[in-house]
């Protein structure tokens, strides 16, 4: 992982070295090069254009940070999806249009009125009973939801802890008990993820989920005569999986990590799209042998393997933070991330109070602490501090 950072964004990594060890950036931060991400934005809304796609972008990689959402609005990406209920309140604080609700994590029963009251474009429901709920809130609310049904196929893939939807092999009943309800619209299908990246083609290609929702929305069509405006097909959501999906009829995407950079098929493959973000902390202490770094920002990605964390760059200046970079390891998923760890030769190799530099996927939503510091000018040789926020995205500079 480091060879790629190191060979497609090296500003990136001196700037975060210079800027860390003149205090202006804190440890425990991921660091975001702001004209990347644009550039990254730039080249997904065209694409998206041109293949006629609804485009919905997931934040929660990010932290909802509102820096990054702004540029996405400038930019022309003003529909955003909530993947679950915190994302749907903090985007709309944020006043961005919360569009798609409901998926991966659907919303509690009783906070169904206050989505309804930020106007969803629309909402996906998992089975009948989340649809009861929501029909019961629009009727009183005197307003119509658009919902999109999530369908399960035999075969269809899952990620731990994201199970659940309707059977494809009971779907038509579901969809036309949903169909009955009052208040209520079924416009579409979804499911996730559709896409996947085969490490061994060195491609995305899709699962048998996006066949799965393919053949619902024709079912749906076709047997309860529904107009069906969305076949929703979020997962590894990029310039390249846009075309695999929409060549099968997909509608819309949900672009999230390749907006900066960070889908294996950008990093591994072919696709385009540049790493726009690192993860910075510093030497603490040593434990025997051991480095001790600060931490607070780690996210153990065991859906992807090849991308885990092996080793970091480590240094205190620009003129030596790629030399020769050292074993590193975070802590799994089954401790607190206080620290993490590196291995030197010897302990002159690495030192209390040098910055440590990580390139991984992250999910900032997911960390512990981690403070994000939002960079221009860096191509040009002229980083400057935008902005800085902490985990909860409060703005302590900018």
């Amino acid at each position: 992982m480091l060879d790629i950072i190191e060979n497609r964004n090296p500003k990136l990594v001196e700037a975060t070295v210079e800027l860390h060890q003149s205090g202006a950036i804190p440890s425990d931060c991921y660091v975001v090069d702001m004209d990347i991400l644009r550039k990254n934005v730039q080249g997904i809304k065209v694409s998206a254009e041109e293949l006629g796609l609804n485009c919905f972008v997931m934040t929660k990689q990010f932290n909802r940070n509102p820096s990054m959402v702004s540029l996405f609005i400038e930019e022309g990406l003003d529909k955003f999806v909530a993947v679950d209920y915190e994302c749907a309140y903090l985007l709309n604080k944020l006043q961005a249009n919360v569009s798609h609700v409901g998926h991966l994590v659907q919303i509690p029963k009783h906070r169904t009125i206050d989505v309804l009251e930020m106007n969803p474009e629309i909402w996906t429901v998992y089975g009948y009973e989340n649809a009861v709920s929501i029909s019961a809130a629009a009727k009183s609310a005197g307003v119509t939801q658009n919902v999109l049904l999530k369908v399960i196929g035999e075969k269809d893939a899952a990620y731990t802890a994201q199970e659940g939807g309707i059977p494809f092999n009971s779907a038509l009943e579901v969809a036309e008990r949903i169909a009955s309800l009052p208040n209520l619209k079924i416009v579409g299908v979804t499911g996730f993820y559709c896409t996947t990246y085969d490490f061994d083609k060195r491609k995305i290609v899709p699962t048998p989920n996006m066949t799965s929702i393919k053949e619902a929305a024709d079912m749906f069509a076709t047997e309860l005569e529904l107009e069906i405006k969305h076949i929703n097909a979020p997962g590894n959501s990029s310039i390249e999986s846009m075309l695999v999906t929409s060549n099968m009829g997909a509608t819309d995407t949900e672009p999230g990590s390749a907006l900066w950079g960070m889908c294996p098929q950008q990093l591994f493959g072919s696709d385009s799209g540049e790493p726009a973000q690192v993860y910075v902390s510093e030497i603490s202490h040593y434990s025997e042998d051991i480095a001790q770094v600060i931490g607070g920002g780690f996210y153990p990605d065991v859906a992807f393997a090849p991308m885990m964390v092996t080793q970091a760059f480590v240094g205190n200046s620009a003129a030596n933070i790629f030399n020769d970079p050292i074993k590193a390891e975070v802590p799994s998923q089954n401790w607190i991330d206080y620290y993490s760890w590196l291995y030197p030769e010897s302990k002159s190799r690495a030192n209390p109070g040098d910055t440590v530099i990580y390139f991984f996927r992250p999910q900032i939503f997911k960390t512990r602490s981690a403070n994000v510091a939002t960079l221009s000018g860096v191509q040009t040789g002229i980083p400057q501090v935008e902005a800085i926020y902490d985990r909860s995205s409060n703005l302590m500079l900018g």
